[in-house]
């Protein structure tokens, strides 16, 4: 079995970064379960353009998940 790490610490602001920002982390969907994928130079053009089209919210609402 290969050797495994924990790459990012599953405390709550790792998971808000994304919802505050989608932008900055969203990619085509084809690319969704490519581990191998790199980001564009110009990925806040492309995570703008993406977020609208898929329709992305930002969640900033902590009732969202803590009801």
């Amino acid at each position: 079995m290969p050797l495994t790490w924990r790459e990012n610490t599953l405390y709550m602001d790792w998971c808000l970064e994304c919802h505050r920002a989608p932008e900055r982390y969203v990619r085509p969907r084809q690319y969704v379960f490519s581990m191998d994928y790199q980001p564009p130079v110009d990925q806040i053009a492309l995570g703008e353009k993406l977020v609208k089209e898929y329709r992305i919210r930002k969640l900033t609402s902590c009732s969202t998940c803590h009801r």
